[in-house]
This record gives C-alpha cells, structure tokens and sequence, in this order.
C-alpha cells in the first residue's frame, strides 16, 4: 500500500513545471546582514532535464549515460568585480578560499 500511495504521489507531481523559468518573489526581499536588500535572478532548468517521458507497459528504461551534462558548472559569460564597500551587487568575493581574483 505504502509503495501505491507512493507511487501515485509521483505520478501526480508536475515535473513539466519545473521545465518553466521561475520568478522569485522579490516583492518583499530578505535583508543581509549589512542590511542590504537581496535580489534573486530568475531560475531556469538546464535544457533537457525534467523533460516528461512516456514508457510503454513493459518497456525497459534505460538512463541516459551524458545526462550529468545538463548538470555539469557552466563557465561565467560576464566579468564580474571583485566585492568591496561600495561594489557589493554582482561582484566577486575574492578574500574567500579557492576562489580567484577575477582581474
């Protein structure tokens, strides 16, 4: 039974949502802890996941092997600066470990 009800939450989940870019809410945004207002970007699904898939009865599913690609880190496509007093929305925390100086 638990493996029904289970099966049928699912089922009834909608993973075709997810395939959608989602505005956050930043009608009210949180504040850090320098008081400052924090802004989310919209967020999309990297194309081809969550895509519905339709198994006829018997079939045998086989994952796809490259489908770690869609979630591989994807290189920055703007130079960001690097974070100080008066830079402190969209720039480079530099003094963090691993991370480079972005000049």
């Amino acid at each position: 039974m638990k493996t029904f009800l289970f099966t049928a939450a699912l089922m009834l989940s909608g993973s075709a949502i997810a395939q959608e870019t989602v505005a956050p809410g930043n009608s009210a945004p949180e504040l850090d802890a320098r008081g400052i207002p924090v802004v989310s970007d919209p967020a999309s699904a990297p194309p081809g996941v969550n895509e519905p898939l339709t198994v006829q009865p018997g079939a045998q599913v086989v994952p796809n092997p490259n489908a770690s690609a869609a979630f591989a880190t994807q290189p920055s496509t703007e130079t960001y600066p690097v974070c100080s007093k008066t830079v402190t929305d969209n720039c480079v925390q530099a003094y963090e470990r691993g991370v480079r100086d972005p000049t």
